[in-house]
């Protein structure tokens, strides 16, 4: 997984949350553009306060879009992250359109175990036999095992940001899509602000778990969230 790297591309949250509280607390001082564009540039810049984030006002974070990127995970990691995050936006490398015979590091090994290199290796070389002797890129594709290193763009909303997260960085997830978005909620934190980190832990971070009977009983903490 240390090849795994997140990027930040676009994000406007910095004022934004603000901004919208603020909008429709001063609806007798809008009379005109000039007036919202006044209160928009004297806010836009500064950060919100962590109490206006926690409140349950999700329209003002659903007006706060951020799109991340990331190289080096797995295809079984991008089906994952794309499972239950409806409310996301999501675009990956494809294996219909792209040639994997010459690109190096093509798979993540998710053990030292020589068996999965020996796997690897076999595939590899079938894969480039069917590319060199003319097989279209989609039919030889289907060779490709879940170990498969893809890069995936994500898209979404502040308030869509908090679920997958809280979702994805519990622990009864596996490994490579916990460390995903640990990377991402630290990209955030870098990037954003700790304040836009708020609600985006697993919910036995601060509270009760969500999956009842399903729980894995290993409560989150400050602990986990190193990368």
């Amino acid at each position: 997984m240390k090849d795994i790297e997140v990027k930040i591309l676009y994000h406007n949250f910095n004022g934004m949350p603000k901004f919208l509280a603020m909008l429709t607390q001063r609806g007798h001082d809008i009379t005109c553009m000039n007036d919202l564009l006044e209160l928009y540039n004297k806010v836009i810049d500064t950060k919100p306060s962590s109490y206006l984030l926690s409140l349950p006002h999700t329209t003002i974070k659903r007006m706060c879009y951020m799109t991340v990127a990331i190289t080096g995970l797995s295809t079984k990691a991008v089906s994952q992250l794309r499972t239950h995050a409806t409310r996301l936006t999501f675009i990956s490398t494809s294996t219909q359109y792209s040639k994997y015979d010459t690109r190096k590091n093509n798979f993540l090994i998710p053990s030292d175990d020589s068996n999965f290199n020996n796997a690897y290796k076999n595939i590899q070389i079938e894969y480039n036999n069917m590319i060199n002797n003319g097989v279209d890129r989609d039919i030889a594709s289907y060779l490709l095992p879940q170990g498969l290193r893809k890069a995936l763009i994500i898209s979404g909303n502040m308030d869509a940001w908090q679920y997958v997260l809280s979702t994805r960085m519990c622990k009864r997830n596996t490994k490579e899509v916990q460390y995903i978005c640990k990377l991402i909620y630290k990209e955030i934190e870098k990037e954003c602000g700790k304040e836009f980190c708020n609600n985006m832990e697993p919910s036995c971070y601060k509270g009760k778990c969500r999956e009842g009977k399903f729980s894995c009983g290993k409560p989150f903490t400050d602990e986990d969230l190193k990368c």
